[in-house]
This record gives structure tokens, C-alpha cells and sequence, in this order.
């Protein structure tokens, strides 16, 4: 490994440390720096160039010890780079990939790639065509995701976001998918569980852990979202889907802006510097489906930002949207009523996502968002207390029975096939002299039975339709058999 005097015979060029402001450090005596490129003080401090003026060099320091004015520094002539591998894998790495499980380094051979990589041309690119599976039923048919797609996930605090992502990660792991789940400017508490429930689960060895805490430099957290997304296109460049998870570029814009305002730059709305879009557009720009070979192979970016009391219109939501294909916004207020996932279908878009979809699926979200509208409706009319006519009674019975269909408990994953399955049923009527009880009770022995193989032959069947009306016409004339399946079969294969 080089020292600070290998560079400095190489460069020919010594600086000195004018000034400290916390991480953000000025140099003089460095001409012909470049932005992005490492320098490094004569006590092995390194750092990353920012800004360079007339006079002064603009460096962030990567570390929380602080050189002394009038300390050496050379450039190394290198842009920041990060050492990959596959052995990363299971791991919980930090922005500089150096591991913080208390395992030991990564073993093996590495691979060292630029941080600050370009996002891939258009030429690059193709068109995203295959649904991306969450496992939440509510999103996999009213708001569908495809892989290479960047869906951001709004929502206040203590609103289930990190539920659903922690739903997501599991559903697609184990369809072989790698996926990164990035904590920018978390706790470490925070970071430990969602590490114990990767390991509970047994998916923890198709997934890595970027880490920066709120105890690193702000540089660091800076940092963790650009290294990510370096290791997710090292996994894509071998050919493998990705899925990375940010959480919460909220966090990651408030360590920007202390950043920023230690360099004297401008402050704009709600003091973020004004260049705080083009941050995390660049960021994000690096997701998406390009051509691998005669196929293609696909990064998709879930970025999280928080709200404050559901409001859409603040500054960082309203950028976010205005950079992604689409979001899924976790409302308060569903979630005081019990609603688990919390989602919002009418303020939720998806932009890409329904060309994902095959006939059948895209006719089912059509019925699915006038069927729910019609509820909404009945309800407001059920508050009146007078009596109700028979279609709006029956607008009633079905939306109720929806939403029980759509809550998921905790953790729990229900596979797009089941969920088809679930919707056809509620359609054709089958559970409108039960309650709301029994209609939770035999989705979850649905799920279960799946798991038991015991409904092969019905999604078999429902493959094979294109319109909602035929599922429905399919699954009300086969009541014995769906029947004979949830109570004789599930007795014997799964109570």
C-alpha cells in the first residue's frame, strides 16, 4: 500500500492544511487537483476533493480524527474507489467496505471500482418488462413495481415503511435476487435487528448491509449510498439482479446540508443547498435495466424519504418524485385504523410498473381500484345511517372483504399467485355470507396451503384466463374444490 511520501514523489505537488471546519478541510499549494480525487496528509488522514477555487482546495475528510493547520497533504492523482468482492455477501460492510459485524475482514480476491460512476447511456438501456415481486398483495396488483424500476417509499415515522422493505428484501432474496440494504444515518439498534431478522429468516447470505451511522463523519454518510450503488453494479455487471434499498434519503440530505453549510455554500429552501436534486438524481440514474449479453439484467432502487404529518408537498418529497418512477406513499391515517400495510392506493403511482403486467393482472388493478372506489363511497353514504340499497350494501360487503384480503401481518408474504387467487374468490362472491373474521382465517390457510403445493392445479387454471369475468365465473363454479382444499387437505397437510 502506498504512503503519503509514494505520492508525493509521484505528484510533485505538497499542500498544507490552511483550515478546519469540522470534516470539511481547505488546502493550498495543490494546483492541479481534480474534483472527486483522494488526498492524503502526511499522518495518513484521507480525504475527498470537492471544490476547487482560485486558491484553496475544498476537501471532505473521510474520518472523525482532524489534522492540524498546517499539516502536509498530497494528492494521490486517483478518484475514490472502494474494494468489492462476492464475499461481501451476508455481511454488514460500511461506506469504505471495511466489515462492522465483528467477523473479520472479507476474505478473497477484491475487485477496486470508482464510487462516483457514471449512469448508464440510453443505448444501455432497455425497456423494464418483468414485474419485480414485493410479496405485499396490495402493491403486486394495485401498484406494480418492475425490475430496474426507482419507486420511492414515502411515509411519516412508525408507518410500517421499513416492514414492507424488510417484505420486499425477503420475497426477492429468495428468488435469488442480491439485495442492499443501505442505512444512511442510522443507529446501530436499528441496524441490528434488521441484521437479526435477515439471519432469522436465512436470507442473510443473499444480502449485504451498507452501513453509516449518525456517530460517523458527515462524509461518510455522505458516501454510503454512492458505495452501494457501486457494489450493486459490480452484482449486476456478473449478471445478477439487484435490489437496493436506501433508507432514508432524508437523512442522507440533512448530512448534505451540514456539509454544505460548513462550506459556505448558498443555503436554499429549507436551508438544503440548491444542488441537493442533482445529488440524488445522480444517484439514482445509476438504477435501472440494461443489456447483459442477449439479455439483460436490472438494478431496482427503493429509496425512502420521510414525511412530516403525510404532507406531499414538502421539499424533499416533491424532488424525490420528480426523480423516480413512481412512489408508494404510507399514510397515518390508514395506519391508525388498523391498516397493515398502511398504503395509500389513491396517492400512490406507478409509472412503469403496469407494463409488467399481463393481460389478466392489468384488468384485475382496473376492477380493483373501481371496486375499492365504490366502497369508499358506500361508506361515506353508511355514515348517514339510513337504510341502504341493495348494490351499495354489496359495495360494502365486497370492499370489506378486500381489505381483509390486503392485511398482512407483520413480516408475512403473500406470493402474487395466492394473491390472484384471494382477489378471484372476493370477486365471485365466495366469502359474502362470512365475516370479516373468517375471511382472514382461510386467507392465511390459502397461504399456507400454497406453500403445501395444495393449489397447484388451481393457478394452473387461473393462467390460462383474460379477464376478470372468466376468474370469476371459474373460481364461483369450483366452490367444492376450493373448498375441499381449505377444509380436507389443509387439515392434513398444514393444521
Amino acid at each position: 500500500m502506498k504512503t503519503f511520501d509514494d505520492y508525493l514523489r509521484e505528484t510533485q505537488e505538497i499542500g498544507r492544511v490552511e483550515s478546519v471546519l469540522n470534516t470539511v478541510i481547505y488546502l493550498s499549494g495543490l494546483p492541479k487537483a481534480k474534483l472527486s480525487e483522494v488526498v492524503i496528509t502526511e499522518t495518513g488522514k484521507k480525504g475527498i476533493v470537492q471544490s476547487i477555487d482560485p486558491e484553496l482546495v475544498e476537501v471532505i475528510l473521510l474520518e472523525s480524527d482532524l489534522p492540524v493547520i498546517g499539516e502536509r497533504v498530497a494528492r494521490t492523482g486517483e478518484n475514490m474507489k472502494i474494494q468489492v468482492s462476492q464475499n461481501l455477501l451476508g455481511r454488514v460492510v460500511g461506506p469504505l467496505m471495511n466489515t462492522q459485524d465483528g467477523l473479520g475482514p472479507a476474505m478473497g480476491e477484491k475487485e477496486s471500482r470508482p464510487v462516483f460512476n457514471k449512469a448508464p447511456g440510453i443505448q444501455e438501456r432497455v425497456k423494464i418488462s418483468e414485474q419485480l415481486e414485493t410479496g405485499v398483495a396490495i402493491v403486486d396488483y394495485m401498484i406494480p413495481l418492475g425490475k430496474g424500476q426507482r419507486e420511492l417509499i414515502l411515509g411519516d415515522q412508525k408507518t410500517g415503511r421499513t416492514t414492507f422493505l424488510l417484505q420486499t428484501i425477503y420475497n426477492q432474496a429468495k428468488k435469488g435476487t442480491i439485495c442492499i440494504y443501505v442505512g444512511i444515518g442510522k443507529k446501530k439498534s436499528d441496524i441490528k435487528s434488521i441484521e437479526d431478522y435477515l439471519q432469522k429468516t436465512g436470507i442473510l447470505g443473499n444480502c449485504v448491509i451498507v452501513f453509516a451511522s449518525s456517530a460517523d463523519p458527515a462524509s461518510l454518510v455522505y458516501l454510503a449510498p454512492y458505495s452501494a450503488f457501486t457494489l450493486a453494479e459490480y452484482f449486476r455487471d456478473l449478471g445478477k439482479d439487484v435490489l437496493i434499498v436506501l433508507d432514508d434519503l432524508t437523512n442522507h440530505a440533512k448530512f448534505y446540508r451540514e456539509i454544505s453549510l460548513l462550506s459556505k455554500k448558498m443555503p436554499a429552501r429549507e436551508s438544503y443547498p440548491g444542488d441537493i436534486f442533482h445529488i440524488h438524481a445522480k444517484i439514482l440514474e445509476r438504477a435501472g435495466r440494461i443489456k447483459y449479453g442477449s439479455g439483460s439484467v436490472s438494478i431496482t432502487a427503493l429509496p425512502v424519504v420521510e414525511t412530516v404529518q403525510g404532507d406531499l408537498t414538502g421539499y424533499l418529497p416533491t424532488n424525490s418524485m420528480a426523480m423516480t418512477d413512481g412512489h408508494i406513499f404510507f399514510d397515518e391515517a390508514e395506519f391508525k385504523k388498523g391498516r397493515r400495510p398502511a398504503v395509500n392506493t389513491s396517492l400512490s403511482v406507478t409509472r412503469v410498473g403496469n407494463q409488467t403486467q399481463n393481460m389478466l393482472e392489468q384488468k384485475i388493478r382496473r376492477a380493483l381500484v373501481e371496486k375499492l372506489n365504490l366502497y369508499r363511497k358506500a361508506q361515506e353514504l353508511s355514515h348517514f345511517g339510513f337504510d341502504l340499497p341493495l348494490k351499495t350494501r354489496s359495495d360494502l360487503n365486497i370492499g370489506e372483504r378486500l381489505e381483509a384480503i390486503f392485511d398482512q401481518e407483520t413480516y408475512t408474504v403473500i406470493p402474487k399467485d395466492v394473491a390472484l387467487i384471494l382477489v378471484g374468490l372476493a370477486f365471485s362472491d365466495y366469502w359474502s355470507s362470512k365475516n370479516i373474521e373468517q375471511v382472514r382465517v382461510e386467507r392465511t390457510k390459502l397461504v399456507e396451503a400454497f406453500a403445501k403445493c395444495a393449489f397447484e392445479s388451481v393457478v394452473a387454471d387461473l393462467q390460462k384466463f383474460e379477464d376478470v369475468e372468466a376468474l370469476e365465473n371459474y373460481l364461483g363454479a369450483n366452490r367444492e374444490k376450493i373448498e375441499q382444499i381449505l377444509y380436507s387437505r389443509i387439515q392434513n397437510t398444514v393444521v
